[in-house]
């Protein structure tokens, strides 16, 4: 199954094209702002790269937060506009989620993923080795995290750049773990069916953000 994978809670924005949970190309940028220019043309690129066809698509995965509010409704509308252009299913993961299962299952038994959540919090959730979410994810007081989470999992490996900003020990780095990435995204996707009802976006606390309608699929013609 051929799979388009995006991802855009952060300041990263990244694409990547899979067969199943393999990926076979990714690109990414740090540009938060210009997450609705880079898109589609990060998209052509991998596409040419991996000598794909937009039609070969199969199914879109998008990761669904928490994080940025903006840069998620970007990411999902993005999808969507595939996957109805295409007429083909999308799945919606956890950021967080994806941030957990890049991380190799002998690195430890409990990992923690932390993403900036800014307003001073970080947003975070647990999981086991195998990817099953131990607590839900939640944000937390930036100052207080890693006291909180290492008295409910002692021993937990951390995940996310801001884990190392704030010294967090034991930690896991790499560039898959340390920001929400579409190659996370393509694994989880390969695995999930696609749900009957559209999927929410989990915004964790409540965003003041404005509903915007669709834009047109990128690949109408």
């Amino acid at each position: 199954m051929r799979l388009l994978c995006i991802e855009t809670s952060s300041r990263r924005g990244s694409v990547a094209l899979a067969e199943g949970p393999r990926v076979v190309a990714a690109r990414s940028h740090s540009e938060q702002a210009a997450h609705a220019e880079r898109l589609r043309p990060l998209l052509d690129e991998l596409l040419s790269e991996a000598g794909w066809s937009k039609k070969s698509l199969e199914r879109v995965g998008v990761g669904m937060g928490p994080g940025s509010f903006t840069g998620l409704r970007v990411g999902i509308a993005f999808a969507q506009g595939i996957a109805l252009g295409l007429e083909i299913p999308w799945v919606g993961v956890g950021s967080l989620a994806a941030m957990a299962r890049a991380c190799p299952p002998e690195a430890g038994p409990i990992r923690v993923a932390l993403l900036d959540a800014r307003r001073q919090e970080v947003f975070a959730q647990a999981f086991s080795a195998s990817g099953a979410a131990l607590s839900e994810a939640e944000a937390l007081p930036r100052a207080d995290a890693l006291r909180l989470l290492g008295a409910r999992f002692p021993g937990a490996l951390f995940l996310g750049e801001v884990a190392a900003e704030l010294g967090a020990e034991p930690a896991y780095r790499s560039e898959s773990t340390d920001l929400p990435d579409a190659r996370g995204v393509a694994v989880l996707a390969a695995e999930l069916e696609p749900a009957e009802s559209i999927p929410e976006p989990l915004y964790v606390r409540d965003s003041g953000a404005t509903p915007q309608a669709l834009p047109p699929s990128p690949f109408q013609d």
